[in-house]
């Protein structure tokens, strides 16, 4: 059993008797341990929530408290106020609206769509959002004129990739940002992100070529291209001549590049084969290995292409001397057709094909 001693103070006071004495201590040390262990037990986020504790969640600041924050705010204007006032700055406030917006509380929708109308927080507001969500599909409105707002800047390209990729809900959407050329190039960044869906990129291939003019689109269509066999066979068949001529001198890897060429001079209408010649030429200078026996093929199997190949090739281009099988079949161009094909086709088996490599 412990005794309990009292302060010397009360101890020797001549009006202090002994109970008073005792009395005093046990209430001194009640208040003590009171205040110990207040200071050892800090409330957690979860303690503070079934509290209601709005003070001590928003000077918490952390992701779970936030998100504690917008629980509360369902029924709470404190706490609703308490986000309002972290908007500015705060994405975690955006992802505790996107919550309440699928509980249906409809002040999260009404959040979202504050921070989207807002130039200064849109792009906060936007990163919230999911990617490849139907559920994101009645913000499309707000998304776009979002981007209309912002036009080109950087923050409009991260909005761009949250309505690519929400699929048919945004197909017109996508496609007046496409067309309108203040938003085009956040746009084509928007549409190579990952995320973007399969509607959303056959939109950017199916708007007029003049939709395209911007260097984001042409970066995006030759990215894209690089993986998916879609984008591949359009570039092959139906992408303009300059969007050749970019895929050509770029980074697409030469085997997907010999397909295009494969498939070009294949199917393309035989009147378009003269605006291909300048494509195809930047493409052996850096593929000419790799093009060589499709070529040669070429020159054997579609006589319509015979004039565009020959033209393509330079024939004091160091690249001619990849062209070993081409070289072989090219005495075929230098019968019938025009005379300017068939003086070119000769020139270059006399200059060129000679320094072939065996």
């Amino acid at each position: 059993m412990h005794v309990v001693v009292p302060p010397l103070w009360v101890r020797y006071h001549p009006r202090v008797t002994r109970a008073r004495a005792l009395l005093f201590t046990l209430v001194l040390i009640g208040t003590v341990s009171a205040a110990i262990s207040t200071g050892c037990h800090a409330p957690t986020v979860q303690e503070a929530e079934q509290k209601g504790d709005v003070a001590f969640l928003d000077e918490a600041s952390s992701g779970d408290a936030v998100a504690a924050l917008g629980r509360l705010a369902d029924t709470n204007p404190a706490a609703r106020a308490a986000l309002a006032k972290r908007a500015e700055s705060d994405m975690n406030v955006y992802l505790a609206a996107w919550a309440a917006t699928l509980r249906g509380a409809p002040w999260g929708a009404e959040m979202l769509r504050q921070g989207l109308a807002d130039p200064a927080r849109a792009g906060l507001a936007a990163s919230a959002l999911p990617r490849r969500d139907i559920r994101v599909a009645p913000f499309v409105t707000d998304l776009e004129q979002s981007m209309v707002r912002l036009s080109s800047s950087l923050q409009g390209a991260v909005i761009a990739a949250v309505l690519s990729s929400i699929g048919p809900s945004a197909h017109a959407a996508v496609e007046r940002r496409l067309v309108d050329p203040h938003t085009r190039g956040a746009m084509c960044q928007g549409l190579s992100s990952p995320d973007a869906s399969g509607d959303a990129k056959s939109t950017l291939l199916a708007v007029p070529s003049e939709a395209r003019d911007n260097a984001s689109c042409v970066s995006t269509v030759t990215a894209l291209a690089k993986t998916d066999e879609v984008v591949l066979g359009w570039l092959a068949t139906a992408a303009e001549p300059g969007l050749l001529s970019v895929a050509a001198k770029g980074d697409l890897p030469c085997p997907r590049l010999t397909t295009v060429w494969q498939r070009a001079l294949a199917e393309r209408p035989k009147e378009t084969y003269g605006a291909l010649a300048v494509p195809l030429s930047f493409a052996l200078k850096r593929c000419a290995h790799e093009l060589d026996p499709a070529l040669s093929a070429l020159l054997f199997q579609a006589p319509a292409a015979r004039a565009c190949i020959v033209q393509a090739i330079d024939p004091i281009g160091a690249e001619t001397t990849e062209l070993k099988e081409t070289c072989k079949t090219l005495p075929l161009a230098t019968r019938g057709g025009d005379n300017r094909t068939r003086e070119r086709a000769q020139d270059t088996i006399e200059n060129a094909c000679k320094n072939v490599r065996q």
